[in-house]
């Protein structure tokens, strides 16, 4: 019996760094809007983290508190995001490889008028895309900020509002029958989504953007845009 018990207290020492090491391989992210675009992410994103040893677990958490529950380590970081949220989420690396692109649209209930000119727009919280683009272009109307696309577009068909700024691949997902005919609508601007990863995990970015530039290279980014059919 003492012999045994000495080998388990040599031995639990020695278990240790293997148990840290296990947990530190594994990353945490929150599940991200159900799009191809989210799909190709999850799936090109695997493929790097496994070919660098890590394991991506990818849990239902509420979007609008995801960027700040990725700033503060809760998360291990964001999967897609656009390039400006580091201004404001100091503990979040953008890992430098675009993943996808999107243009960021206006909808308007009005024919001859400007974004200026419109009383009122209905943006996504959780999407920083749309407040980005009013913080560089002020609006004098008044901003109402909902959780869905589905309550900005009963806003808009409901003339509760003027116009819409949403992202054009989260619309065609969540509402592929929308007649936006009956619309105006103005592209504002193509937008790059990124990458991110937590500060502590600041030493994995050269080498998960040398893993990414690599499965570039040998054509893997470009089967999968083509499973996805992002082209």
């Amino acid at each position: 019996m003492l012999k045994k018990l000495l080998i388990l207290i040599y031995l639990v020492p020695l278990l240790f760094p293997i148990f840290g090491e296990a947990k530190s391989k594994h990353l945490l992210f929150n599940r991200p809007a159900d799009s191809s675009q989210a799909r190709y992410v999850i799936d090109l994103m695997s493929i790097a983290y496994d070919k660098l040893g890590y394991k991506m677990h990818i849990i239902d958490f509420n979007h609008q508190s995801a960027l700040a529950a990725a700033n503060n380590g809760t998360l291990d970081g964001q999967l897609g995001r656009i390039s400006s949220i580091s201004e404001q989420y100091k503990n979040l690396h953008l890992i430098d490889f675009p993943l996808f692109e999107f243009n960021l649209i206006l909808l308007k209930n009005c024919l001859h008028c400007s974004f200026e000119q419109l009383n009122s727009i209905a943006i996504q919280a959780g999407y920083p895309a749309a407040q980005d683009y009013l913080d560089n272009n002020p609006f004098i109307g008044n901003v109402v900020r909902v959780k869905s696309v589905t309550a900005q577009l009963n806003l808009l068909t409901q003339k509760k509002v003027s116009g819409l700024i949403l992202l054009d691949f989260i619309l065609h997902t969540k509402h592929p029958s929308f007649d936006m005919s009956q619309f105006q609508t103005e592209v504002f601007t193509p937008i790059q989504s990124f990458h991110f990863l937590h500060t502590r995990h600041k030493a994995l970015i050269p080498k998960l953007e040398a893993e990414l530039r690599r499965l570039n290279e040998n054509g893997t980014v470009q089967f999968l845009r083509a499973k996805y059919q992002l082209d």
